[in-house]
């Protein structure tokens, strides 16, 4: 977990529970309300501390929140985020890959993190990007090197652009998620994502 950015460095040492408590409660009224939602005097109430004890941790309602988005990989819910570490590894099946995006993009809770951050990027785009900078950028370089181990193998054409092609997979997951008005099934989102990889002459996975 990043640690908190506001001094506390004199007097009795933080206790780690009350850290989890606000960074929970400010995770969770973030997803409900966005970010105006999320003030510092509903956060604290929600974790049943005073706003002080919330302010000696964090200087501002900005820092809490970016503490709160980045503390969610450590929270069962969201363990779908996490997992991609292994799910983008070298010389994992393509079917693995599919399928960890799939799932992803169909839990309830790592969708209602993402679609959040993508409505108050304009609002807020320290949020989105310290996501982006700290999760989204370094999976998307693990997926890339799969991409390119693909190339090496032959599976893939010699001139694949594996930006190119991660954003169309990632594209077309979003694309259902965000604008069709029914929420996509799990087995719809994989169709979409095998006829992406078919589009550029990889065989359907499964």
């Amino acid at each position: 977990m990043t640690p908190p950015t506001g001094s506390g460095s004199r007097g009795r040492p933080r206790d780690p529970s009350t850290d989890r408590a606000i960074l929970r409660a400010a995770l969770d009224l973030f997803l409900e309300q966005g970010p105006e939602g999320a003030s510092v005097e509903q956060i604290a109430k929600r974790a049943g501390v005073a706003r002080l004890t919330v302010y000696r941790r964090w200087a501002t309602k900005d820092e809490l929140l970016l503490a709160a988005i980045d503390h969610a990989r450590e929270i069962d819910e969201f363990a779908l985020f996490e997992d991609f570490t292994a799910a983008s590894g070298r010389g994992l099946p393509l079917d693995a890959i599919v399928e960890h995006l799939v799932r992803l993009a169909a839990d309830p809770r790592s969708k209602q993190l993402v679609l959040r951050l993508i409505g108050t990027s304009s609002s807020h785009p320290d949020l989105l990007r310290a996501f982006w900078d700290t999760y989204l950028w370094p999976r998307r370089q693990r997926a890339n090197a799969r991409v390119l181990e693909l190339v090496e193998q032959g599976s893939l054409p010699a001139d694949t652009d594996p930006d190119a092609l991660t954003d169309a997979v990632l594209g077309a997951l979003l694309y259902r998620i965000l604008l069709y008005p029914d929420a996509p099934t799990a087995e719809e989102l994989r169709d979409r994502v095998r006829a992406v990889f078919r589009q550029v002459g990889l065989g359907p996975a499964g």
